[in-house]
């Protein structure tokens, strides 16, 4: 049984751009194939009538509670990754790329900064991963 078909939207193919039908399995494009095409058990059938079918985006580039310093000294921050992360999606963008920095001293492992930063997307809707400065 597949997860979800896709019916009859606009898909951009190798060989040229048409109406077809989308499979997705465990997350994943299983196969596109013509109208009709996916006619067993499905658990979720999601008409697009035309409308296009694209995967999500990818954002390479995002600061999640990022500091922010003022002209009097104060330091705000960028906002959640949960805040963003659902920005994101509305416009269509699953995947985030975030910075987990390290302070580049003797006492700062990657793998610490990389494991802080995974705390601060632990209730992310998104698809993440990180750059480390």
């Amino acid at each position: 049984m597949l997860d979800t078909v896709v019916r009859g939207g606009v898909v951009v193919t190798p060989t040229g751009t048409g109406r077809f039908d989308v499979a997705i399995q465990d997350g994943r494009i299983a196969a596109v194939g013509a109208p009709g095409t996916f006619t067993q058990d499905v658990a979720n059938i999601v008409e697009a009538d035309g409308a296009l079918v694209i995967p999500g985006g990818i954002d390479p580039h995002v600061h999640t509670n990022w500091p922010i310093p003022a002209k009097d000294g104060t330091v705000t921050h960028s906002a959640s990754p949960q805040h963003i992360g659902r920005a994101a999606l509305f416009g269509g963008t699953t995947t985030l790329v975030d910075f987990a920095v390290a302070d580049c001293t003797p006492e700062t492992e990657i793998a610490d900064a990389i494991e802080a930063k995974q705390k601060e997307w632990a209730d992310a809707e998104t698809d993440y991963s990180f750059h480390v400065l």
